[in-house]
């Protein structure tokens, strides 16, 4: 199918180049974007909101992402994230040291650092790569264009159209379906609506500035004397565990709540509702009041409920001319941290898949798309399914059992802690990039220079 011109939200504009339509500008739309402009496509996301409210939260990248953003010379020093160099376990109520585990030297482990960033800082570096003109070098396509406020309701996979709501649509030779957990898009990739599933748990989030804490008698001796890294307090009995780590320069201690979803706690549609302190601290009642006055030091209106969902794996991410990333992909629970930095992975992938590739030949881009589901079908739904059942998650035969019907490689051993060693040598160390050019090298070539994959589908 040639590349058609079209009316965009613009105007007119005629494609010469291959082009990529991409519905959803957050963390995996805009790094889908910037590896498709790298690899030398034309690049248009359609994004719903006006960027008006970006989340305050926090968000942590291992190594397999970091060795992206590296590639891409994202700029760390502007963004300011911190390093996760420990993970601690400590009670709730005693606050005494449950386990402790130290890597200064993650870095020299995994080839890369792994970071925390503000959610925002991250995003904003991002649409900067994405669309800074300067950005650029002889192999990249044009400035990615990032159209806010509007909306796409609907995509024909298989011609590469999607459709806005304002009555126009767009035809595009690859699109990419990033519009989070909540996708209203996936459901035209895989023929049916997805099976959202409520986790029956929450998130209560805030930020706080670190200044506030250390300025705190008590609240300052969980972090003084400490690397930077995950500090969790676990109350067992009530089932809340709640994970504190730094960001933007060590100036922001960001919270996350982790509990069972409560009555009263908003809109469970939204991504994020606001609840109060009092409701917060009730939850927290079996805790150390060293670790509650880290509540009390949120805004008023600061704390949110984020409600957790999930969905069974998908066997295919592909259809047509349309591939799905991200959340839309793999709706995942934050046990391992790792669903940001599996769809700045995904980016790496389509960024060798599809360099060079001419966008009005069908049968390369379908089969580029093939060799996509090759290659993250296994890790994705291996780290969708692990993060979604639990830090016990492989002391469950049921679900090893499930992980099998995709990933055949080595799992850590039953025990196993999140962001143990075992799990980030697994998760973390990771490099995308050759595997994907591998796995490109080793396929046979159609005459027209397009790798042929024989048979990629991941059967359900």
């Amino acid at each position: 199918m040639p590349s058609v011109p079209v009316q965009d939200p613009a105007g007119e504009r005629a494609n010469t180049s291959p082009c990529a339509g991409i519905v959803g500008a957050g963390i995996a739309g805009l790094s889908a974007a910037i590896a498709l402009r790298r690899a030398g496509w034309d690049v248009e996301i359609f994004e719903r909101s006006q960027f008006k409210n970006e989340i305050g939260a926090a968000i942590s990248l291992p190594s397999n992402a970091a060795r992206v953003l590296d590639h891409w010379q994202f700029d760390l020093q502007k963004a300011a994230p911190v390093p996760n160099q420990s993970v601690r376990l400590v009670s709730a109520d005693q606050l005494t040291t449950i386990s402790q585990e130290d890597y200064p030297d993650i870095a020299a482990q995994l080839g890369h650092a792994c970071w925390s960033f503000h959610r925002v800082d991250l995003h904003r570096g991002l649409r900067d790569l994405a669309t800074d003109p300067a950005v650029q070098d002889d192999t990249f396509g044009c400035p990615v264009e990032v159209r806010l406020g509007c909306e796409a309701v609907g995509v024909d996979c298989n011609l590469g159209k999607i459709q806005l709501a304002d009555g126009r649509a767009v035809v595009k030779d690859l699109v990419v379906i990033a519009d989070g957990a909540h996708s209203r898009l996936v459901g035209n990739l895989i023929g049916h609506e997805p099976q959202l599933q409520v986790a029956g748990r929450s998130i209560y989030r805030w930020l706080v500035p670190m200044s506030d804490v250390l300025a705190h008698a008590e609240a300052r001796k969980l972090y003084v004397d400490e690397l930077p890294g995950f500090l969790n307090l676990q109350d067992p009995a009530k089932g809340v565990f709640w994970i504190s780590y730094t960001c933007r320069g060590g100036d922001i201690l960001n919270n996350a709540v982790v509990h069972r979803t409560q009555a009263g706690e908003g809109d469970q549609d939204l991504w994020h509702s606001p609840v109060s302190k009092e409701q917060v601290l009730s939850m927290l009642d079996n805790f150390h009041p060293s670790a509650k006055s880290i509540v009390n030091m949120a805004s008023e209106d600061g704390i949110k409920a984020h409600h957790l969902f999930t969905r069974p794996p998908l066997a295919s991410f592909v259809r047509g001319r349309a591939v799905v990333v991200g959340d839309a992909a793999h709706a995942m629970l934050p046990t391992h941290a790792a669903g940001g930095a599996i769809a700045v992975e995904s980016a790496a992938t389509l960024e060798v898949l599809f360099k060079g590739v001419d966008g009005t030949d069908e049968a390369v881009v379908s089969q580029r798309l093939q060799l996509f589901d090759k290659l993250r079908i296994p890790r994705c739904n291996l780290t969708m399914l692990v993060s979604n059942a639990g830090p016990q998650a492989l002391d469950n035969p049921s679900v090893i059992k499930e992980v099998r019907r995709f990933y055949s490689g080595p799992l850590p051993e039953q025990g196993s802690q999140p962001w143990g060693a075992q799990f980030r040598e697994l998760l973390f160390h990771h490099d995308e990039y050759r595997a994907a050019e591998l796995a490109l090298a080793q396929a046979p070539l159609l005459e027209n220079g397009g790798a042929k994959v024989e048979s990629c589908a991941i059967v359900g």
